[in-house]
């Protein structure tokens, strides 16, 4: 028992431990919340949003739930000081703090609109406030956390097996405009379908995502989670219809930059769990799928479909990158420039997709690194980065269960990815991802922050 119970009465002790114990329900039930419904959010927005209103309420409730509960964590943190401290003493979550304080302090000198700031407070923020408030959930030693970590590889292979069915039937029985009947449209919410360089034979998938690169940057996780499983644990059922409808979904996005996030996660993965005796004929294997990669390139100088699908270039264009990869590497330069320009940062909501709510222009970099240093400055990378660093090191030295492993393997995967898209400004993989990141970032082991005794009956499953 924490001093500040030491001090109290017994019978205020009692109430001050039930009001804890509501209040560590009241922050589980919203976490998990939050990542139950995070695959639907796209679909769940746009359709109640467009149907009920106002849309940018129905967009922004993770959001708004997130800072319902400031005022519980704060009295939270009164009743239990010693959890705040374990929590502060930290260096990730002391980074974590200066990188919020650089964006408010940032916001005030942003010439882009009001609603463009806190866009951009919102998008870059939310993430890391789903990772701090997982660390308080382990912990506060609640035996619901206990659940919720058992349950989250079941669920998220569950997931992804729904998505990655409705992602197939997206691009081969399902009409292509099927979503407009549920408030999709490409001039006010999201395009109802996408198409490869505007060829209306080249579907992408994206089920209920926001678009396909979204819903390729999500199945990274549990796709390597499934191979984990298949390889380490030998659960071929579940985690083999994951990986094999799931790969599926993944090629039918057509996101490149998805394709290669997984191979670096995968090849990061093998190499962490196959033995020695193996490894070498990994090694072997890479020659082979160099001369495979340069197959693939002479092959799509041959075959339009090959070019379509891996370089998103229709037949009659003057190279295999002209078109959107062409711009992409436009756009990535022109913003790189203008980060090197502006080096203390532009403000919170001057770059990235929170420029879309300013009236003065967008500036889409196509990168989230760029994105961040056009907006925070290049301090605000470096913290970004350190942060990124402090959490890699951290999982490296617990691997030894199911998901730190998956996760450092997955970071590596979605750190290439968002070298070419703004990768942690989706929400369902930014949130997603980071939310189980900091449920394992020091796991159930510190003996600092016992909780007080409570009756059998209280310590029910979640």
């Amino acid at each position: 028992m924490n001093s500040f119970l030491a001090r109290l009465p017994s019978k205020l002790v009692v109430r001050v431990q039930k009001n804890e114990d509501w209040l560590v329900r009241l922050f589980i039930l919203s976490f998990v919340v939050i990542l139950v419904l995070l695959p639907l959010h796209a679909f769940l927005s746009t359709w109640l949003g467009t149907t009920i209103g106002p849309l940018l309420v129905w967009k922004s409730w993770k959001e708004i739930l997130l800072l319902g509960l400031l005022p519980f964590l704060v009295f939270y943190f009164w009743l239990r000081p010693n959890i705040l401290q374990i929590l502060w003493k930290r260096r990730i979550n002391q980074i974590i703090v200066a990188y919020v304080l650089l964006h408010l302090v940032l916001s005030v000198f942003s010439h882009v609109s009001r609603g463009a700031i806190v866009a951009g407070l919102l998008i870059n923020l939310r993430f890391l406030a789903m990772f701090l408030l997982a660390q308080l959930l382990i912990e506060t030693k609640h035996p619901w956390v206990i659940s919720l970590k058992a349950f989250l590889p079941k669920w998220l292979l569950w997931t992804t097996l729904v998505l990655s069915i409705l992602a197939i039937a997206q691009v081969t029985v399902i009409p292509r405009d099927f979503l407009s009947h549920f408030g999709y449209n490409k001039d006010k919410t999201i395009a109802p379908y996408e198409l490869v360089d505007q060829n209306p034979q080249a579907l992408r998938a994206f089920a209920t995502m926001r678009g396909p690169n979204t819903l390729g940057a999500f199945l990274i996780l549990p796709l390597l989670m499934a191979v984990y499983l298949i390889v380490k644990r030998r659960e071929v059922y579940l985690s083999g219809a994951v990986l094999a409808t799931g790969s599926v979904a993944l090629l039918a996005t057509g996101s490149r930059s998805a394709w290669l996030g997984f191979a670096l996660g995968l090849l990061i993965l093998l190499v962490g769990l196959l033995p020695r005796s193996k490894l070498r004929w990994l090694w072997w294997a890479m020659p082979v799928l160099g001369v495979g990669g340069l197959l693939l390139l002479w092959l799509a100088t041959v075959n339009p479909n090959i070019r379509l699908a891996v370089f998103h270039s229709r037949v009659g264009r003057t190279s295999l990158i002209t078109g959107s990869s062409e711009q992409h590497v436009s756009s990535v330069v022109e913003n790189a420039k203008d980060a090197l320009a502006h080096p203390l940062g532009q403000g919170p909501g001057a770059a990235g997709p929170a420029s879309y709510y300013d009236p003065g222009g967008t500036q889409i970099g196509e990168d989230y690194f760029v994105q961040i240093a056009q907006e925070v400055g290049l301090l605000g990378l470096a913290i970004f980065l350190a942060i990124n660093i402090l959490l890699a090191r951290q999982l490296l030295r617990d691997n030894e269960d199911i998901l730190p492993r998956v996760l450092i393997a997955s970071l590596a995967g979605l750190t290439l990815l968002n070298i070419f898209l703004h990768g942690w400004a989706d929400d369902p993989t930014a949130m997603t991802w980071w939310g189980i990141a900091g449920l394992y970032y020091k796991g159930l082991t510190s003996n600092s922050t016992s909780r007080p005794k409570r009756p059998r009956s209280d310590a029910r499953a979640l």
